[in-house]
């Protein structure tokens, strides 16, 4: 991130209407002002067999939100989607951490 140093707070969820949740977070970059980020996880991923867990959910949103700062530093959207594919690069991450210790 260009060596600057830089922040992600999370902020907290809201529940949507359908059973999903909405994870907010500031990005701070330098002395610049905080942005606001706002990622959308649908009540998919909060059911089924590979369901996620709520508490684990906060987490998986930071590591994917910190992984697309370090992709898209220039131009951060204020809002995305949640995917299978975030979830499961996660999930193998922190298998592998698990192995190493």
């Amino acid at each position: 991130m260009n060596g600057h140093k830089s922040t992600i707070r999370y902020l907290g969820y809201r529940t949507l209407p359908d059973g999903g949740r909405e994870f907010d977070f500031s990005f701070e970059i330098g002395g610049a002002q905080a942005i606001m980020i706002t990622i959308d996880a649908p009540i998919t991923f909060f059911r089924g067999p590979d369901q996620i867990a709520i508490q684990e959910a906060a987490g998986i949103c930071y590591e994917t939100l910190r992984f697309r700062l370090q992709a898209f530093e220039a131009n951060p959207p204020s809002r995305f989607d949640l995917t299978a594919a975030d979830v499961a690069q996660h999930r193998r991450s922190h298998k592998g951490a698990a192995g190493r210790r």
